[in-house]
């Protein structure tokens, strides 16, 4: 009798474990986990009556959310949009502002000979003003240029005049006379519409057009990568926008744009291969748009009219920055005797981040900004002042004089 009931009690323990395992192993393939058994009302149980959070997919349809004005995605479902966009739509709305830049070149050896070559650019159509035509490109582009051809859309190509550059920044601005242009052409070409009031994001697409090689207009797409990328010496603490989409030599002074045909930056320099890969940057139009202004308006400046602003300056450090809560900017050590800055408002301690709305973050901006004004130019400084425990902005006008030493 004892035998018969441990046989029995044997019988029923694994008919009972063998339904545990098996109702486990149906759990786990229908959703269930350790942490949270889910009801059929799609509730789950809780300690002491709290309300459980449920997370429920998104009911958005495609057109919801293409409302926003980048895609911000990165599941599944926005994979599925981005493939749905228009690619080339977007393209045929950008190609007619987009031009190819052909420079010669003279350059002059150790020896004292010289040569000419050629340089293949690109370049952005931006309004047309005056009787001419302007158009932004890198300033590298047309360095030491004899002469300056420009292509557009249409496949015609005309001449073009340096009106002004900025080394440091990377652009210039090139001129076109509007009497050149045959009707064929304007009635082809757009100006470019810039998203000077439109924030970029991280993982934001990102097309780049331009004269990639110097083979003609082409194409490639990419994602934003980073924002505040500092890239090259040259170019010190410019704040660059980094993309995956490939920017080649001759890309350089074309467009890099949103979905919506808007331009966002103006590409400018790519790594060696050698040393990364899939790294292109773009200057953002936020910072080159009031220079670009500028640049339109003034020429170049001759060598010894340059403007001086008499201070002493040092570069303000990443370390100072975080240990003392400074803004990045150029730190005024001293006021110079009966310099310019001295019949100003313009104090020792002051920390300068803009001329004339145009960012200065390194000694070398600073520089290169005063100099690129004629003495006698106004020009306005904008700067931080610690006053009370705290930073206050100002906006000081400043007469700059001529070196006399």
């Amino acid at each position: 009798m004892k035998t018969l009931k441990k046989i029995m009690a044997g019988l029923l323990f694994a008919a009972l474990a063998g339904a545990i395992f098996y109702g486990t192993v149906w759990g786990f393939e229908n959703g269930w986990s350790f942490k949270k058994a889910i009801t059929a009302s799609g509730e789950s149980p809780t300690a002491g009556g709290a309300t459980p959070v449920v997370r429920t997919p998104s009911n958005k349809t495609k057109t919801e959310l293409n409302k926003t004005d980048v895609i911000r995605f990165t599941d599944k479902a926005s994979v599925q949009l981005l493939e749905d966009i228009d690619i080339e739509s977007i393209v045929n709305k950008v190609l007619p502002s987009i031009v190819s830049v052909q420079c010669t070149v003279r350059t002059e050896n150790i020896f004292g000979q010289y040569s000419t070559g050629d340089v293949e650019g690109s370049g952005i159509y931006l309004e047309c003003k005056d009787a001419n035509l302007y158009l932004v490109t890198n300033a590298h582009v047309v360095e030491g240029a004899t002469s300056i051809k420009v292509t557009f859309s249409d496949g015609e190509s005309y001449d073009a005049v340096l009106k002004n550059e900025d080394s440091l920044y990377d652009l210039a601005i090139l001129t076109v006379k509007k009497s050149q242009l045959k009707s064929s052409t304007l009635q082809t070409i757009t100006p470019a519409t810039l998203a000077e009031s439109k924030e970029v994001h991280v993982g934001e697409m990102s097309i780049a057009v331009g004269n990639a090689l110097g083979y003609g207009t082409s194409v490639t797409v990419g994602y934003i990568g980073a924002l505040n990328h500092h890239y090259s010496s040259d170019m010190k603490k410019v704040s660059l926008i980094q993309t995956d989409a490939a920017i080649n030599p001759g890309n350089s002074g074309g467009a890099l744009v949103n979905i919506d045909g808007e331009v966002i930056g103006i590409n400018s320099s790519k790594l060696a291969s050698t040393e990364v890969e899939g790294m292109g940057f773009a200057i953002p139009v936020t910072v080159a748009i009031p220079l670009i202004r500028e640049l339109e308006k003034k020429d170049l400046v001759a060598a010894g009219e340059e403007g001086y602003l008499g201070i002493y300056i040092s570069e303000i450090t990443d370390e100072e920055i975080k240990l003392f809560g400074w803004v990045n900017g150029v730190y005024v050590k001293d006021i110079v005797e009966n310099g310019a800055a001295a019949e100003s408002q313009l104090l020792a301690g002051d920390i300068i981040t803009a001329v004339n709305d145009v960012p200065v973050m390194s000694t070398e901006q600073l520089q290169s900004r005063i100099t690129s004004y004629r003495y006698g130019t106004t020009v306005i400084l904008t700067v931080q002042r610690f006053n009370n425990g705290v930073f206050e902005e100002l906006q000081i006008p400043v007469k700059l004089k001529e070196k006399s030493f």
